[in-house]
């Protein structure tokens, strides 16, 4: 594939490292939140974990390799056992998401400990970390889009509470076309024009 002779095999290393941490992060934030509304549904599926291998999306992993851009695998909610009812469950998607979002000027203060490793481990450190911001900043403006299947997708359990088998089988259709407008770049990774800030 031209996209992946493209990359590097470091960078296509270092990517899968930092979209695991990624998804890690995530999907634990998340159904923590909920769990905190009072939905206890992601905790009783086993998402309120740093497990990457239970967060991360498959088809998440790939397009992180390649485009920077991911998601994690969807999260279902109960909004109504939430407090505020579905003002929790937006509240959640958004807090979530900025949480996520507040982690990347946050994980540069890791910066200096990672250099005090022996100096191959400290700079494969240091390019993960990179990268891990680069897909978190894309990720979390992408993960805005109400598709199902994105984070904020998750907002058409509240349209449609009565057909959540409905929206489950919509959701690889949600994200097969999301990955179709990034490979056609429809969807831009905007990470490089917003890292400046947070990093400021």
């Amino acid at each position: 594939m031209a996209l992946l002779g493209a990359l590097s095999l470091s960078e296509i290393v270092t990517r899968i490292a930092a979209v695991l941490l990624f998804a890690s992060l995530q999907g634990c934030i998340l159904a923590g939140l909920a769990r905190l509304m009072g939905d206890a549904r992601p905790f009783h599926e086993k998402r309120l974990t740093l497990n990457p291998f239970v967060q991360v999306s498959v088809w998440g992993i790939i397009s992180a390799t390649l485009f920077a851009l991911s998601w994690v695998r969807p999260i279902r909610y109960e909004p109504k056992d939430m407090r505020l009812g579905g003002s929790g469950l937006l509240a959640v998607l958004v807090v979530g998401l900025a949480l996520m979002l507040a982690l990347v000027p946050l994980s540069d203060f890791v910066r200096p400990l990672l250099l005090m490793l022996p100096r191959t481990a400290g700079y494969a450190a240091l390019y993960v970390l990179n990268q891990f911001q680069l897909i978190t900043v894309g990720s979390v403006v992408l993960n805005c889009l109400p598709v199902p299947g994105l984070v904020a997708g998750a907002l058409w359990q509240l349209a449609l509470p009565e057909h959540e088998r409905r929206l489950e089988r919509l959701v690889p259709i949600g994200l097969g076309l999301v990955f179709a407008a990034i490979v056609a770049g429809i969807i831009p990774n905007t990470a490089s024009a917003i890292l400046p800030y947070l990093r400021a």
